[in-house]
């Protein structure tokens, strides 16, 4: 089957912009002629001040179409698009990244008798630029191009994928603009829109590290993702050793009872977290023996997903004694190896990623990992692991940005979804004081179960959200 692959590259891209403004300057420049021939033909003597009236006239519309190019360069519109192409093109025959030879031993100009087949395409913010994969003499160059073509384009590199004949390099440009407003997140019961064209599927990548540093937005985007999980009628947990502003969520009624800050509610949080997961393992097992079927999960069977918030874990740990972070740790780690499959997940937020406190793995074992705010080098390797990256610096103007990663995919750009001055987290979660979007034969089947935790069958029998 055909596939479209975008707009090829060629050599006259090179002053791609120039044709363009010529050919939008055109009509006022046919106009002045035209202008000029009328009065001549006419009125001879006076020529000079019809030519200084025609020049203006051509002046003006050259200035029309430099605006008009800028403005939709700006508001990346279609010349943004005609920019990009140009670029591609003049990198390609400036860095000689074609094959030529002599034309004949009298005449020292080469001719091309090979341009590379580049193609662009540019679809909703997102770029795709297709280097060939042809065995050429630029074939290592076309596989190590990714940072270059972020800086040349103002793009930020978010996948790199192998096509038959081809490397596809997927940009996106402006990424800003996909941010999402925090009143506009519409979760489901398969994935969280965190930014728009770019969703965490939950329960293929379990678990989610959030770093940043103080006055990285953080704590915000922690909120944010406790508001969808709350949404999907998860029942949430929140371990806050600081006692910031997720510590005040105590006084809602959905989550009364299960705001912990001190060292020792958290740790028997973090401990009843996990033997809740065991009680719901016996009964999942018992109910995919019934069922005799294999490759179900707790969806399958209506179960509740839950989920707890670790703000600040390496601050927690940091307090306790060998003993006790040897069992924490234990506990943490059974979660996010196990927790996917039962519906149990882990959403840990803390400045710095130490290894100190993620033993045998447990970092890898995060699907969704997000950093906000400036880090350094060695932080961001902690997060991510190496990568090639380019990781670039934002405005101190622009609050909750950073870089992002799913599943170990490429890392890209990141804007959290935006909170405006007038959005309440706490006022919004008093107003999901009502009952739960919880299908109804859902909240009968963990009521009729009965092997559940007694304030989860209340909770199913009440309606009420948790």
């Amino acid at each position: 089957m055909f596939k479209y692959k975008g707009i090829r590259i060629r050599r006259f891209h090179r002053d791609i912009v120039f044709i363009y403004l010529s050919l939008m300057s055109l009509p006022f420049t046919l106009l002045s002629i035209s202008f000029l021939y009328l009065v001549y033909a006419r009125s001879p003597d006076k020529l000079i001040w019809a030519a200084l009236a025609a020049a203006i006239f051509a002046f003006c519309g050259a200035i029309i179409s430099f605006a008009v190019y800028k403005r939709s360069d700006n508001h990346n519109g279609f010349f943004t698009r005609v920019k990009h192409r140009q670029l591609l093109a003049r990198m390609i025959i400036d860095n000689k990244l074609y094959l030529a030879k002599n034309r004949n031993r009298n005449n020292p100009r080469q001719k091309i008798i090979y341009f590379p087949k580049i193609y662009y395409h540019y679809k909703e913010l997102i770029i795709t630029v297709r280097f060939p994969m042809d065995l050429q003499k630029n074939q290592d160059k076309f596989n190590r191009i990714g940072e270059q073509l972020e800086q040349a384009l103002f793009a930020d590199l978010f996948d790199i994928i192998d096509e038959k004949g081809f490397k596809a390099y997927k940009l996106i440009n402006d990424p800003i603009q996909n941010r999402i407003n925090i009143t506009d997140t519409k979760p489901d019961s398969k994935e969280i829109e965190l930014m728009q064209g770019f969703n965490w599927d939950y329960n293929k990548f379990p678990h989610a590290l959030i770093s940043g540093v103080t006055g990285g937005g953080k704590t915000y985007f922690i909120q944010a993702l406790l508001k969808s999980c709350i949404d999907l009628g998860a029942d949430c947990y929140i371990c806050d050793p600081k006692m910031s502003d997720l510590s005040q969520m105590d006084q809602v009624p959905i989550l009364e009872e299960k705001v912990f800050s001190s060292t020792g509610q958290i740790n028997k949080c973090v401990r009843e977290f996990y033997e809740q997961m065991v009680d719901r393992q016996k009964e999942y097992k018992e109910l995919l023996r019934k069922a005799g079927e294999i490759g179900k999960d707790y969806r399958s069977f209506n179960m509740q997903p839950k989920v707890l918030f670790f703000d600040e874990y390496v601050a927690h740990m940091s307090n306790l004694d060998f003993k006790e972070q040897e069992k924490t740790l234990g506990y943490l780690k059974q979660i996010i190896l196990l927790g996917r499959q039962l519906g149990f997940f882990l959403v840990a937020g803390m400045q710095r990623p130490d290894a100190k406190y993620f033993e045998d793995g447990m970092r890898d074992q995060f699907g969704l990992r997000i950093s906000l705010g400036q880090m350094s080098r060695s932080g961001y390797i902690m997060m991510f692991g190496e990568s090639d990256k380019n990781f670039k610096v934002q405005s101190d103007e622009v609050r909750g940005w950073g870089y992002a990663s799913i599943g170990g995919a490429y890392v890209r750009a990141f804007f959290a979804p935006f909170v405006p001055p007038e959005f309440s987290f706490y006022n919004y979660l008093l107003s999901k004081d009502e009952p739960s979007q919880l299908s109804d034969q859902s909240r009968q089947a963990i009521a009729e179960r009965g092997r559940g935790t007694p304030s989860e069958a209340a909770r199913a029998k009440s309606g009420v959200r948790s």
